[in-house]
């Protein structure tokens, strides 16, 4: 294998960038199990303050390099499939990397390492859909150290041959006649901090040039060495445009001397005037359709002309249009200018005016002007301005995205609005074949995607699909995209419209109320009382108690009467006082509106034949997806239960050699009691806990199965049929550590776990 990686890992021998090869170990199922690494240049080992020979040929799980494997996961992508990613990741000894990596053969990736948790230079890898490559400009020269598969379409070679040639030197692929201008361009750019923009002729594989626009983007500078990564675009075919039309221009020019007689029978307005060196004017024609828009004779128009041309022109207009025109002149280009005009004779106008310089041998210019009536026209483009902006407002600070799709060109116009308030706007050729590979989409949500589109174009009406993308970099997010088919006279769809919308926190607020709902259909049972109760409807849903008394006490059909019912049944005034202020309807809605949503107070509460009992009242609102209401849902606890519970619990932490945790069974996130509870960090999970308890263990045949006991999916299975789960794990001293977990009373989301070491010899139990 190290004959075949030296070709990958000979450019990256003394360059500056932190370089790395890295090769991706599975399983028989397809997991990544280990990164073993190949290859580490004098840079990225500097980076990492790890010498290189100690960490080529060795895996990351023995260098412990990194907290867990999961952070590389992308690394199982890129080697597999051929793509490319960028990723944050952090090491074990806390430093923050960004990590670009691209496969370089198949189950080996190449990775560009970069400090302080950004993408090398601070963009993201090579795009797919242009040609890009990664240039290196050091004292060596320009070299190119990495290329997609555009680049090598475009220049008809292979990446092999690239990398090898650009490896070397780059202008061996640059018309010699050009190579100057670029490199100077990409020396600039990397001196003053910025972009490189340049044109050359680019050397295809056949012998032929294309010429090709360069932009540079500067990623990183260090020790004399700058990186850009580069975007080609193939401008053969505009530059041969931009001469065909010089000719054409020429050919106009003599057409419209050639015209001059037929002035009169323009439809638009029309003069010629003269401007003499000495700076005087002279009006050589106007034509009719000119007179009829001032609605001035021609003997009187062509003297105000001669006198004054810019006094039609309103007096908060005219100095900047003087000035405008000046400067168009003295470029020697034509002038078009949007302006409101006032005769005096008429209403006042909005013209479309165009005016040409022609210069002649004695020093003065002769100066065509062109104007028409474009009133309407600007009313409705300010109308549109205004509709425009209220749109932008509407967007604003929102996650949506909007698409136009032409099914003929296959070209799609994407605007994506951020919560930040961002809008980017890009234009995606071949659309529907991008999506198959849109790094953005979820692999498994790209072919729902594109079959919705394809829906769309073949049905009337509007065509709906949920997929998930990852848009800002932040992780998988849900969006729902909807879209509307459009028609030509002929009855086939020309047009899509499309709207994504990102309705991730509304599936996650959904979720939470489901679970919130069965949570206090499950607790019911464990309480005093317990109440479900719409505020917006002012109705109670659902209402239980442990006793009659309490449920005739409590509760009754409205929201309204049942929170007085319950302030009622609190005997002492002050904690009476308290309960109407905190649960009163107004309060509740004002609190959800301003971010709180769990609510508890102790008080006592009038029992009927029981007395008057210590309690809690525990109170969370949600607002239901279905109907949008604002609900809370209310449990009364009895306090003696709690008390007793917290009694034992505070004599189980006093017990000698037992270490009491408890761990919420949603996230796995653990807090200790006791004396662990100065030990446990405070994102400490019982995943992360279990991964620190087999470090200290020797390697043995049973650590799988260990693994899968532990686990907290396998507590949480055994739990639904059994009170208890107890385990006899080996301690790393050779004795014996019995694990107990179990769900707390009234608590049925909170596992209770305790650890007792006994000198008994270690075995698994279930």
């Amino acid at each position: 294998m190290a004959k075949h990686l030296d070709k990958f890992t000979r450019p990256f021998q003394n360059s500056a960038i932190p370089f790395a090869l890295a090769e991706v170990l599975t399983n028989g199922r397809g997991e990544m199990v280990d990164v073993v690494c190949r290859f580490l240049n004098p840079a990225a080992a500097e980076l990492l303050q790890i010498p290189a020979k100690e960490v080529q040929g060795r895996r990351l799980s023995q260098l412990g390099l990194t907290a867990s494997l999961e952070a590389l996961s992308p690394l199982q992508t890129v080697a597999f499939s051929g793509s490319s990613a960028s990723f944050p990741c952090e090491t074990a000894g806390g430093q923050a990397l960004s990590v670009t990596c691209y496969q370089v053969m198949y189950g080996v990736v190449g990775c560009l390492l970069d400090p302080g948790g950004k993408a090398p230079g601070g963009g993201p890898p090579l795009p797919e859909t242009v040609p890009a490559a990664v240039l290196e400009l050091g004292r060596g020269g320009l070299r190119c150290s990495a290329c997609n598969r555009g680049f090598c379409r475009l220049t008809g070679h292979s990446q092999k041959t690239l990398l090898r040639q650009g490896a070397d030197t780059f202008s061996s692929l640059v018309l010699p006649e050009d190579w100057p201008a670029l490199l100077q361009s990409l020396l600039d750019a990397a001196r003053e901090g910025r972009n490189g923009d340049q044109d050359f002729r680019l050397l295809q594989g056949d012998g032929s040039a294309v010429w090709v626009n360069l932009q540079a983007e500067l990623l990183s500078s260090r020790q004399g060495a700058a990186v850009f990564r580069g975007l080609f675009t193939d401008v053969d075919r505009l530059r041969r445009q931009e001469a065909a039309l010089r000719t054409s221009l020429t050919r106009q020019e003599t057409a419209r001397r050639q015209a001059e007689a037929l002035l009169d029978h323009l439809p638009v307005g029309f003069c010629l005037l003269r401007l003499r060196p000495d700076g005087g004017m002279e009006t050589l024609r106007v034509n009719q359709a000119l007179c009829q828009l001032l609605e001035l004779p021609p003997e009187l128009l062509a003297a105000r002309l001669a006198e004054d041309p810019g006094g039609f022109v309103p007096a908060d207009q005219r100095e900047e249009l003087l000035a405008a025109a000046v400067r168009a002149r003295e470029c020697q280009l034509p002038f078009h200018r949007i302006c409101r005009v006032d005769s005096g004779a008429g209403p006042e106008r909005t013209l479309s005016v165009h005016v040409v310089w022609e210069a002649q041998p004695d020093g003065s210019y002769l100066v065509s002007v062109t104007c028409s009536d474009v009133s309407q026209e600007a009313a409705a483009d300010r109308e549109y301005h205004i509709r425009a902006q209220l749109c932008d407002l509407l967007l604003e600070h929102t996650s949506l995205l909007t698409l136009d799709y032409d099914p003929q060109a296959d070209l799609a116009q994407v605007q994506r609005y951020s919560p930040g308030g961002r809008r980017t706007s890009r234009t995606i050729s071949s659309y529907l074949k991008s999506l198959s590979t849109a790094p953005a989409l979820h692999p498994e949500d790209r072919r729902r995607l594109a079959g919705a589109i394809r829906r769309a174009l073949t049905r009337p009406g509007t065509i709906s699909c949920s997929y998930r993308a990852d848009y800002e970099g932040t992780g998988w997010r849900q969006y729902q995209v909807s879209w509307m088919s459009l028609f030509d006279e002929h009855g086939d769809v020309c047009r899509l419209l499309g709207k994504a919308e990102d309705v991730t926190s509304r599936q996650a607020a959904a979720e939470h109320f489901r679970q919130l709902a069965a949570r206090h259909r499950r607790q019911a049972k464990s309480v005093l009382a317990s109440a479900r109760l719409d505020l917006t409807a002012n109705q109670t849903l659902d209402a239980k108690a442990a006793s009659r008394y309490l449920l005739r006490t409590l509760f009754d059909r409205t929201a309204d009467a049942c929170l007085r019912r319950m302030a009622a049944a609190v005997p002492e005034s002050e904690a009476q006082r308290q309960f109407a202020a905190l649960f009163s309807p107004e309060a509740l809605g004002a609190a959800f509106a301003a971010g709180s949503f769990q609510f508890s107070l102790d008080h006592p509460v009038a029992a009927g034949k029981s007395g008057t009992l210590r309690a809690r009242t525990v109170a969370e609102i949600a607002e239901n997806p279905d109907t949008l209401h604002l609900e809370v849902f209310f449990q009364l606890q009895d306090r003696r239960e709690r008390d007793l519970q917290a009694a034992l619990l505070e004599g189980l932490i006093q017990r000698p050699g037992t270490a009491v945790l408890t761990a919420d069974a949603a996230t796995g996130r653990c807090r200790g009691w006791g004396p662990a509870a100065e030990r446990l960090r405070e994102d400490t999970t019982c995943r992360s806990l279990a991964a620190w308890y087999f470090r200290q263990l020797p390697p043995s045949r049973e650590r799988a199965a260990l693994r899968r006991a532990v686990s907290l999916e396998a507590m949480l299975a055994r739990l639904e049929t059994a009170p208890a789960v107890e385990l006899t794990l080996p301690a790393p001293d050779g004795s014996a550590l019995r694990l107990r977990c179990a769900r707390l009373e009234g608590l049925a989301d909170t596992l209770l776990i305790t650890c007792q070491q006994s000198p008994s010899a270690a075995s698994l139990q279930g």
